[in-house]
C-alpha cells in the first residue's frame, strides 16, 4: 500500500492521508487472466463524522490511471469537512509577459503567464478574457495549465500590413 498527502488550497493547515492499494482478482465464475482493481481509501470522516466509503478503480491502464486517480482523490476530498476554510483575498499575479515591450513586431505571438499563490482559489480559467488595441480577441486565445498556474497565448489569425 502506498499513502500520500492532500490539503485543500483554501486551509492550509488541515492534510489528510489517503492510501492506495492494488489487488489482483479473479471475477467469480471466470477463468483466465485476473484483473487489477485499485482502491483508494482514507481514515477521515466525512462532513457528519461518517466514515467515507473507498474508492475502486478498475480496467486501469498506464494511460488512464493519471486521470482516475484524480477523479477518485477529488470524489474522496469532497466528501471532508476542510472548515475553517481562509478567504482568497489576493489576485493572481502576472508572473511574465512575453514580449515585454510597450511596440512589438506584426508576427509576434503574445504570452502571459499567470499565477495564484496559496492559499488560493485558483485562477477562474473560464472567466479570461483578453483585449488588444480594443479588439476583444478572447475566441483566439489558447490558455494552458491549470488553476495555479497558467498560460495564455494569442497568435493573431489576421495580420494587417500598411502598404507603402
Amino acid at each position: 500500500m502506498a499513502e500520500f498527502l492532500v490539503r485543500n488550497s483554501l486551509n492550509p493547515n488541515k492534510v489528510i492521508k489517503l492510501g492506495v492499494t492494488y489487488n489482483q482478482v479473479t471475477p467469480k465464475g471466470h477463468e483466465g487472466e485476473a484483473l487489477w482493481v485499485c482502491e483508494v481509501a482514507t481514515d477521515e470522516p466525512d462532513i457528519n463524522g461518517d466514515p467515507i466509503r473507498p474508492v475502486y478503480i478498475n480496467d486501469i491502464t498506464l494511460r488512464t490511471i493519471d486521470d482516475e486517480m484524480g477523479k477518485a482523490v477529488s470524489l474522496i476530498a469532497s466528501q471532508v469537512d476542510w472548515s475553517p476554510l481562509v478567504n482568497d483575498v489576493r489576485a493572481p499575479i502576472i508572473e511574465y509577459i512575453s514580449p515585454a515591450d510597450y511596440e512589438v513586431d506584426i508576427d509576434s505571438v503574445l504570452e502571459i503567464g499567470l499565477q495564484d499563490h496559496l492559499p488560493a482559489a485558483g485562477i477562474d480559467i473560464s472567466s479570461l478574457s483578453l483585449t488588444v488595441n480594443d479588439f476583444d480577441v478572447t475566441s483566439e486565445m489558447e490558455v494552458t495549465g491549470d488553476p495555479y498556474r497558467a498560460k495564455i497565448k494569442w497568435n493573431t489569425f489576421l495580420r494587417i500590413y500598411d502598404e507603402e
